[in-house]
């Protein structure tokens, strides 16, 4: 069955690696992921909020702009590729990433500060670190890439 992604308005998104390839964290393949997920937040006129790259996945809170989430998820996952693909093509560890995404519609503060906490946290949820300010690759390390977070009355 296929997914059904929202389009519009605030998303925790997780996109994972093809077969659950370590790929995500290789040498110079952070500084790709984000640097193509800045891109495409200026070119889609989307707000960042949030990420965390793993060595199989990836997680993301935005707002995608007004041309929707599958939009922002497709240039994000397509041009990505392109560039690790570059940098990685002799490892055989590159798979590309997995087709679609799982996404979840923040519709709350509370919701979108959990969702938040969850992110920054998740290095260490997953024993990669005991301490989540020791990962490099995590929004946490990266204040000036972040849009501003209005208040939410909920």
């Amino acid at each position: 069955m296929p997914q059904r992604h929202g389009q519009f308005g605030t998303y925790h998104v997780i996109t994972n690696t093809e077969n659950k390839k370590k790929w995500c964290t290789l040498e110079g393949v952070p500084k790709v992921l984000i640097d193509t997920l800045c891109l495409v937040r200026s070119i889609q006129n989307a707000q960042l909020y949030a990420f965390c790259i793993l060595p199989t996945h990836m997680h993301i809170i935005l707002c995608p702009g007004k041309k929707g989430l599958s939009s922002f998820m497709q240039s994000f996952k397509t041009n990505s590729s392109k560039n690790v693909k570059n940098i990685l093509s002799a490892s055989s560890l590159f798979s590309g990433w997995r087709d679609g995404f799982f996404d979840e519609h923040i519709q709350t503060g509370k919701q979108l500060g959990a969702a938040i906490s969850y992110v920054q946290r998740n290095a260490a949820k997953h024993r990669i670190v005991t301490n989540m300010m020791e990962w490099p690759w995590t929004s946490i390390n990266f204040p000036t890439l972040l849009d501003p977070i209005e208040m939410w009355l909920d």
